[in-house]
């Protein structure tokens, strides 16, 4: 606003200017030296002429104009209060419609989440049962090989089963690790293996496969996860989540 009323000072300066000028300029020609110009003094123009009655009615009405684009103060307060709650409502309803209720039961779940303390259920390595087999089959040639990688997997490959997370360890050392959280979980798959350990693989929503070997007591926690993925995984995979029991 000061910025406009500094520009409309200028405006009225610059009219002032130049209705002096309109003033002054017959009075000029009027007494100018015929010796040096040596032209006929010319009278103005009736159309040139200084009329105060219609300087004064233009300046009135730009007066007017300016004062009905301002406003009161109040007024225009107003107004822009009136527009930023408009936008704001218009957002809340965009919101509303995009996320719905699920969007809404989604983001309470992981809140309630967040807020209850992460307890670990298992962590360790594969199911021991794994290098029965494969020791065994050291008796040949042949299985020193998976024996060797059987009892690697021991060493190295950790898994941690809680709450909120399932991760796996693994590498040389243990320097190589994948996670995940049970939100990410649209859809499972399991295998069981002869020992009562089994296979699970975990298909996530942006397409990646997640995969764990020979976990221990298998049942249990394969009932474990159910229990923190979302109601619909569960329930598909207890119709058909269990490849072996078809």
């Amino acid at each position: 606003r000061e910025r406009e009323r500094e520009r409309e000072r200028e405006m009225k300066m610059t009219k002032l200017s130049l209705i002096a000028v309109a003033v002054l300029a017959p009075t000029v020609v009027a007494f100018a030296p015929a010796a040096r110009t040596k032209s006929a003094v010319v009278a103005p123009a009736a159309s040139h002429t200084f009329s105060p009655a219609r300087y004064g009615a233009l300046y009135a009405e730009d007066d007017a104009v300016t004062e009905a684009t301002e406003g009161p103060p109040s007024e225009v307060d107003d107004l822009a209060k009136a527009e930023s709650l408009g936008r704001g409502a218009a957002k809340a309803k965009r919101g509303k419609r995009k996320g719905g209720a699920a969007d809404e039961t989604k983001a309470a779940r992981k809140t309630a989440a967040a807020l209850t303390p992460e307890e670990t259920y298992y962590e360790g390595p594969p199911a021991i049962t794994e290098t029965i087999i494969p020791t065994v089959s050291i008796l040949t040639v042949v299985g020193i090989i998976p024996a060797a990688a059987a009892w690697a997997r021991q060493a190295w490959v950790r898994y941690k089963i809680t709450t909120r997370r399932i991760r796996v360890t693994s590498g040389v050392g243990g320097k190589d690790m994948a996670e995940i959280v049970y939100p990410d979980i649209v859809e499972l798959r399991t295998a069981k293996r002869l020992f009562g350990d089994g296979d699970l693989v975990a298909f996530l929503r942006d397409g990646a496969k997640f995969e764990m070997r020979n976990i221990p007591e298998f049942e249990d926690t394969i009932e474990f996860i159910l229990k923190q993925v979302d109601k619909d995984v569960a329930a598909e995979y207890r119709k058909k989540g269990d490849v072996t029991n078809p």
